[in-house]
């Protein structure tokens, strides 16, 4: 039967690149030291859905990268601690690229996600600890002592020396070494591989560069992350630099994580190497006070059949009372084509009526309710 006095529930959250494995081994270790080895039960988890089915009473260390509200829901109910840690956006973005390998669809999903889900977290009650990867805090002793104190853990000074000694990156980079020689990554190791216990990757210890985005991410990828992360960014004092209006004959590509990237606005759903489609009934082009006309390289989904209500779609100013564009029919409509339209005060708005879930169109099996795939755009005098 479980205890009835459990041990401390500490979850270890934190932004893509921001130290949160450090963290998360330097509190095991601290609540290893204190309780034993066998009085701690450390995982990954997003969810309390990935909890073990039979709760026991050891110490539960958790990382997590998006904890959801099931997460948030037992830390508070239960008197659980959380400590957050974070990291720039765009670095943290740059840092999966750079070190894992990943595409840069993959690394902007994680970023957003973990992005929107982190801030909840900071308004949960919990009162969280929060550690900046800027801060350089993983790099310092006192960091563990602060950690310490906020788990209510009294290590003398001898057993923090120790324990600091284990997490420093070379002990880190020796312990990868030792995993990798054991096998632990399989015969073919990558960044996809880790740890089960303490969840370190081949390559996992950084450089603690500040800024890397700049040399590592495309324009147009920083930008779609600057974009993607705006309640992030509010929460927690990462300001970006507002956008700028697109250059007068510049071609702002949204294919290939071009520069049009960054003035996508709501309204269109996450973007790939072709482009970017608008979803739902309205989508909104940020021009940032460009002035002259505007042309607009847009595609039609290839439709399987012929709808018997077609989608319509039309091009808006803000607060304007009639269309630039439009209402032309999608049948009417080439599946490549250009348009151009002067540009008004505001935003430029896609409007649609008649739209049909994309598992009808045929571009997903889903029920989103897709209209035109921008694959770029260009300012004219």
């Amino acid at each position: 039967m479980p205890s009835t006095d459990p041990g401390p529930v500490i979850l270890c959250a934190g932004q893509y690149g921001s130290a949160s494995t450090w963290l998360y081994n330097a509190v095991h270790a601290l609540l290893a030291d204190a309780l034993g080895e066998d009085r701690v039960h450390r995982q990954f988890a997003d969810s309390a859905d990935a909890l073990p089915a039979r709760p026991d009473d050891r110490a539960l260390v958790l990382k997590s990268h998006a904890p959801a509200a099931s997460l948030r829901w037992l830390l508070a109910r239960g008197g659980g601690k959380a400590i957050l840690t974070l990291r720039d956006p765009r670095d943290a973005a740059a840092s999966l690229v750079h070190r894992f390998g990943f595409g840069f669809g993959l690394v902007a999903e994680r970023v957003t996600k973990s992005s929107a889900m982190l801030p909840l977290l900071a308004d949960s009650g919990l009162d969280p600890l929060v550690l900046r990867y800027e801060d350089g805090f993983s790099s310092r002793r006192a960091t563990l002592a602060r950690l310490a104190r906020f788990l209510g853990l009294t290590p003398d000074a001898a057993r923090l020396d120790a324990l600091f000694e284990s997490l420093t990156p070379g002990a880190v980079r020796d312990e990868i070494a030792r995993l990798t020689e054991r096998g632990v990554f399989g015969p073919d190791p990558d960044a996809h591989r880790y740890d089960g216990a303490t969840h370190w990757h081949p390559g996992h210890v950084g450089d603690g560069a500040i800024g890397k985005f700049a040399t590592v991410l495309t324009e147009g990828q920083v930008g779609d992350i600057i974009r993607r992360t705006r309640a992030y960014q509010a929460a927690f004092a990462y300001p970006m630099p507002p956008l700028a209006p697109p250059a007068v004959g510049r071609s702002m590509s949204v294919e290939e994580w071009g520069p049009g990237l960054a003035h996508l606005g709501p309204g269109f759903a996450d973007p790939d190497e072709f482009g970017a489609w608008t979803e739902g009934e309205e989508a909104r082009l940020h021009l940032a006070g460009a002035t002259g006309v505007i042309e607009l390289d847009l595609e039609l989904p290839r439709r399987r059949r012929a709808p018997r209500n077609p989608m319509r779609w039309s091009l808006w100013a803000e607060g304007g009372t009639a269309p630039l564009h439009g209402p032309i029919a999608a049948k009417a409509t080439p599946e490549r084509h250009t348009v151009t339209v002067p540009i008004a005060a505001g935003d430029l708005l896609l409007r649609f009526e008649a739209l049909e879930p994309a598992k009808l169109v045929g571009l997903d099996p889903s029920r989103r309710l897709f209209g035109l795939r921008l694959k770029g755009f260009a300012v004219r005098a």
